[in-house]
């Protein structure tokens, strides 16, 4: 049994020699695709209506493994004040097997600058709006392997890897 076990081990490694290790790379644009049909959202949130709006898939060249989403905002009282600016969001990667599906993983607020809001409201309002971007960025499938394209469905039985670097979402694959 032991002489097979070592066969088959034998075999394996030969079969893998010849079984060629790939990455695939996606930029902004394939992403921004997947987050653009999430837009425009309106949520009120107490006394406040978020309209947020242009979103634009960062990948920063000096981060490891994280994914920007920056969008414009709105932010009102109804009769009462008006504000809007920009936010950017930063979240990892995160890759549910059983569909092949890439999400994005534990958002974060990195930059929150809207003019005309009191200074006041700025506390309640950037929380309100990173728990707004939480949910919705939560729930996108940034990425999902096509069934239809050979590649992509040989990568999703043989992931090695996924990370984000060099402004890519690179996805490694071999055995």
């Amino acid at each position: 049994m032991k002489k097979i076990k070592g066969l088959l081990k034998q075999a394996w490694k030969t079969i893998a020699s010849f079984i060629p290790s790939y990455t695939l790379k996606f930029g902004p644009e394939v992403l921004q695709k997947r987050i653009t049909g999430v837009f425009p959202l309106k949520v009120k949130k107490f006394i406040f209506v978020f309209k947020v709006f242009d979103p634009v898939v960062v990948i920063p060249p000096d981060t490891v493994d994280r994914i920007g989403v920056e969008v414009s905002l709105q932010v009102s009282i109804p009769g009462l004040l008006k504000a809007q600016g920009r936010g950017l969001v930063h979240g990892e990667i995160d890759y549910l097997g059983s569909s092949g599906e890439f999400f994005f993983f534990d958002p974060e607020l990195q930059n929150f600058d809207v003019k005309g809001l009191p200074k006041r409201y700025q506390e309640e309002v950037r929380g309100l709006f990173e728990s707004i971007m939480k949910s919705a960025l939560s729930d996108i499938s940034i990425f999902k392997f096509d069934e239809e394209d050979r590649k992509q469905k040989i990568a999703k039985l043989m992931l090695k890897s996924v990370k984000v670097e060099d402004e890519r979402l690179k996805i490694e694959v071999g055995v």
